[in-house]
Formats: C-alpha cells, structure tokens, sequence
C-alpha cells in the first residue's frame, strides 16, 4: 500500500480518471454503512468538478493504493482544502475515507499523516478533521463531547479514536437531519401563511432556478458572507471568508456541472431594497435521484424576529416541490450551537439522522 496524489484526468470518462472511480466507490459504500443510502455520496464527476475548480482554495487528493497489475486498487482517499482569500493558516479535510474491506491495516492513519505532512509541507498551521457518524447506537456508553458541551459523538468510532490519537479535539458537532417527503397536505402552507403574517408587507419574496439573476447577483453574495461572518462555529479556528458576484456565478456554473439545479428564494426588504435572508435547496436534474439538499439559510442580523427564515423555507419548499416532484428526501446540516435554525427545522419535520464532528488541532 502507498500513498498517492490522485492523478487529474481531462474528463472523468478518462483513462487516468480510475482514482476519481475508486474514490466514489469508496464513498458510495460508506454513505451506504453510515446513513443506509447513497443519496448525497461523491460520484466521480462531483470528484472532477471539486479538483477542476481551485479559485478559491488549493485542494489535492489523496488516495491509498494497491497495485494488482492494473490499475491500482484505490483503498481509500482523503481531500485536503487549503483556503486561499482567508483562513490562508488552516487545511480541511472534510473527506477521509477507508474502503470496509480494506479497515484494519493502518490506512486511515497513512491518509492522515500524509495529510499532515502536506499541510505543513504547505505552511498550514491549524488542520480541521471531519468524522461523520449515523444515528446514535442506544447501547453506547462512552462519548466525545464538543469543547463548547453542545453535541457529542461516539468515542469508538474509528475516526474518533484515529482523530485523538492523533491529538485532535472536537470543536463542534453538527446535525444531520432528514426530512421525509411529501409531508402532511397543507403543513407547508400553515408555516407560510404564519410567517406571512408576522413578516407583515415590509418584505416581498424572490424565486430563483438553477441561477442568481444578475440584478440580485450583488446582494446575494452579501448574504453568503453574512452567513459565513454569523454562523456559530464553536471552538473552531475559523474567520469569515466574504462572497462577491464572481463566487456567485462559479458557484452556479459548478452545480451545473455535477448535474444538479437548485430553488432559492429570497425575501426582500421592500423600504431599501435591500435582500434581508435566503435559502437554497440543491436537487440532482437526473430523475433517478430523490432527493434533495438544503444549501446555505440566512436572514441579516437587522431583519430577524419576523419569522423570515421559516417563510423562505416554506416557499423554497413548495418550490422544490414543483421543480421535482419525486423528491422523496431533504437533507440538512445545522450545528449545532445553531439552535434558532435547529429549531425551524424541527417545526418543519426535520428528524435528526447523524451529523459530524469536527476535529481541531495544531500542526
């Protein structure tokens, strides 16, 4: 077994694209173990979009392989995130992965100390370690505790135990949820004639498909860097990292090339014209697929305590509805220091299906 930087194929159909198969392979079945489906595991073509796209950090991918005279065996893969406009200190992994059937040889702890050494190699200074988990195991016994006390994961699952040995910590915990379609007739209407009222007509609301219109490109990239500035992110050592119209439009153009449109709706303050919150729910166009994923949510610090962030949900709801009708599933994170949004997403339905933890240290 070694450990590789995957090479970047042209296209994903490529010859030199196996490591990006082997990598969705290896995500497939490990969305299947943690959530029992793969609905919002990497395919190859998300793995190319990802790798081809570097304007706002530098990423590599790692993969351990097993040379068996072909192409190698790819047995598990790591992504490093390396920001470039702000946190120029810290390396992401969001993604270290080991195939089931390769578990217990040591290549999680390969993936991640050549995760370190690059990102050191790199001038980073902070690392930041992803650990998903599925529903809590009701026999558990011993837990992980974000350092703010709010969430928890099982200490003995195989990243935590790999993270800490590793001298990780966990900085915050986030949710998992997942809500259940179609729900209840009329529940979606209730919340949007409730908010209605308490929003009052100061605000009218905006429905996009698959693209910001350029008269709104501007203040919407004002609500994605309110977002980064307001959300609660515990222990973690992160700083806001602001959005302009060009983030905008590259966002856009890459959900369009993993095949993916999105519903946004945004409300707008009518006395300044000013956009006051937003969400977005990303759906897979191929109609094999059903299900979808909510995106950012956010409402200006000035606006909040007229109900908005549940009347953009509800609309952008009933919008999802009409642009994919067999949508059977939406996922969603929230940390959970966030308990505002936790809670409108459990007044819409929203059960709790896992989360991650977020592991921190120095390096």
């Amino acid at each position: 077994m070694r450990i590789i930087e995957a090479p970047h194929p042209p296209s994903p159909d490529h010859a030199d694209a196996w490591a990006y198969h082997g990598i969705a392979r290896i995500a497939q079945a490990v969305s299947l173990e943690t959530w029992g489906v793969a609905d919002t595991a990497l395919s190859a073509d998300d793995v190319h979009v990802t790798m081809s796209n570097q304007q706002y950090a530098d990423k590599i991918r790692l993969v351990a392989v097993e040379d068996d005279g072909g192409a190698p065996a790819v047995l598990g893969h790591a992504i490093l995130v390396m920001p470039t406009r702000a946190n120029t200190h810290l390396v992401v992994v969001p993604e270290l992965e080991v195939a089931p059937d390769a578990r217990g040889n040591g290549v999680g702890r390969a993936l991640a100390e050549a995760s370190i050494d690059r990102a050191r190699a790199a001038g980073r200074s902070t690392m930041l370690f992803s650990v998903d988990f599925g529903e809590e195991d009701p026999d558990e016994t011993e837990w992980v505790t974000a350092s703010s006390g709010k969430g928890r994961i099982a200490a003995g699952l195989p990243g935590v135990r790999l993270a800490r040995s590793l001298g990780f910590e966990c900085a915050i915990v986030e949710r998992k949820s997942l809500l259940e379609l179609p729900l209840a007739p009329g529940v979606v209407e209730a919340f949007e004639a409730e908010s209605r009222v308490a929003a009052g007509d100061a605000y009218r609301l905006h429905t996009w498909h698959d693209h910001v219109p350029e008269e709104w490109i501007d203040a919407y990239a004002a609500l994605e860097t309110a977002l980064g500035a307001d959300e609660p992110r515990g222990d973690q050592d992160i700083e806001a990292d602001p959005w302009d119209a060009e983030r905008v439009r590259i966002a856009d153009a890459q959900h369009a090339a993993r095949g993916n449109g999105y519903v946004a709706t945004a409300a707008e303050h009518v006395a300044t014209g000013e956009l006051a919150g937003m969400t977005m729910l990303i759906h897979p166009k191929d109609e094999k697929h059903e299900y979808a994923e909510q995106d950012a949510t956010v409402v200006l610090r000035a606006h909040r305590g007229h109900r908005l962030g549940m009347l953009v949900k509800a609309v952008n709801a009933q919008a999802l509805l009409e642009a994919k009708p067999n949508a059977k599933r939406v996922w969603t994170w929230n940390n959970e220091e966030n308990p505002h949004m936790l809670a409108i997403n459990v007044a819409m339905g929203f059960r709790p299906a896992g989360g991650c933890a977020q592991m921190q240290r120095s390096i």
